[in-house]
């Protein structure tokens, strides 16, 4: 059985409370009784009500202006009232009478019927108004539940992919060391270069998951910082023996996916220790300056150049069959990307590339352009 609704009776004759109470007498209602406008006001702060029956004609507060003062309560703004009256009203009373929040009047003598039918349907509202809001708060509360354990199960995922990270740097960075100790017990020569060029490739694509581990946003890596990184680490790996090279940022911040990254990091790594190797021998200093710009269609540049001896002619470099340049023809096709060379007082290196553009063709495994 539903519990009883509260229905408000307001007259300040307790004969007419009486007869109200006698009309609408259900176990379905909980009726309660003020003779004052200060005994309804009292009510309406205990308790909630479904409609309020209200006689106009009181003394000191009349029934309009205490539906006025009931509906300045932001809580009862929409609860209906229900005028009584004895006295035929005009046109203006009617208005006043609904300004102040009336639903609707019904004249003295009361007809049983009437009065019962229309308390009936503003309790039958007010049940299933009731009832929705139940709804919505079990339904709020179900979801706070579930979006905490969305939240719970994505904070997991990150601490297990950033592990993942953290476990491929690492497993990466023992290779690199392998490497580079297999290197260094090799006769001086190709055999030994090749082995340090292969560390460096590796690393710098460790140094992706080292800085995706480091990221609060393990989607993307900022190739600003990580561009600062792997050419301070290239640096100190050719610092003996070679020119003391400066390095010159001029970095604006861009994102990269973790397969672009790795691409872009590689293509850096080969302009870098090219220049490195061969750009500044038989020289005691040297310059290398680092531009990278985006611009708001997603292109990014990269702008590589050094003060190095350049080229002595002018040189085809897509004809030249460095593997170096070669993996940077490659990474760049597979960037959606274009690469440009200028040789005269050093080298430059400028690339172009989107990051919305690169997507893996279906008949190659390399990138093109949309």
């Amino acid at each position: 059985m539903n519990e009883p609704i509260n229905i408000l009776l307001v007259d300040d004759e307790a004969r007419n409370l009486d007869a109200l109470e006698a009309i609408l007498d259900s176990p379905e209602y909980l009726l309660f009784r003020a003779g004052s406008a200060n005994e309804a006001l009292l009510a309406l702060l205990n308790h909630d009500f479904a409609v309020i029956v209200l006689d106009i004609r009181m003394p000191e507060v009349n029934g309009y202006e205490l539906a006025q003062m009931i509906k300045q309560r932001k809580k009862n703004q929409h609860l209906p009232i229900i005028f009584l009256t004895a006295y035929l009203q005009d046109d203006k009373d009617i208005l006043e009478g609904y300004g102040a929040g009336a639903v609707d009047y019904l004249s003295k003598p009361i007809n049983p019927l009437i009065l019962k039918s229309k308390v009936g349907v503003f309790v039958d509202l007010f049940r299933k108004t009731r009832e929705l809001a139940r709804l919505n708060e079990s339904m709020e509360s179900e979801i706070e539940e579930r979006v905490a354990q969305i939240r719970a199960s994505l904070r997991e995922k990150e601490i297990l992919l950033k592990e993942i990270h953290h476990r491929v740097k690492n497993n990466m960075q023992i290779i690199s060391s392998l490497l580079s100790l297999q290197a260094d017990r090799a006769i001086a020569g190709e055999t030994q270069l090749h082995l340090r060029d292969v560390r460096d490739r590796v690393h710098s694509m460790a140094l992706v998951h080292e800085k995706l581990y480091q990221s609060e946003n393990l989607a993307s890596v900022q190739i600003a910082d990580y561009t600062r990184t792997l050419m301070d680490d290239l640096l100190h790996a050719y610092a003996s023996g070679q020119a003391k090279v400066q390095l010159r940022f001029n970095l604006e911040s861009a994102a990269l996916p973790v397969d672009l990254a790795i691409s872009f990091g590689l293509i850096l790594n080969e302009l870098a220790t090219n220049a490195l190797k061969h750009a500044f021998r038989g020289r005691d200093s040297g310059e290398i300056h680092i531009q990278l710009q985006t611009d708001s269609s997603g292109e990014i540049c990269l702008r590589f150049a050094d003060n190095g001896l350049g080229f002595a002619e002018p040189v085809n470099w897509e004809q030249l069959e460095s593997y170096g340049l070669s993996l940077v023809r490659l990474l760049t096709r597979q960037l959606g990307g274009r690469i440009e060379m200028r040789s005269g007082a050093g080298t430059t290196f400028e690339l172009n590339f989107k990051t919305q553009t690169a997507v893996f063709s279906p008949d190659h495994n390399e990138r093109v352009v949309n």
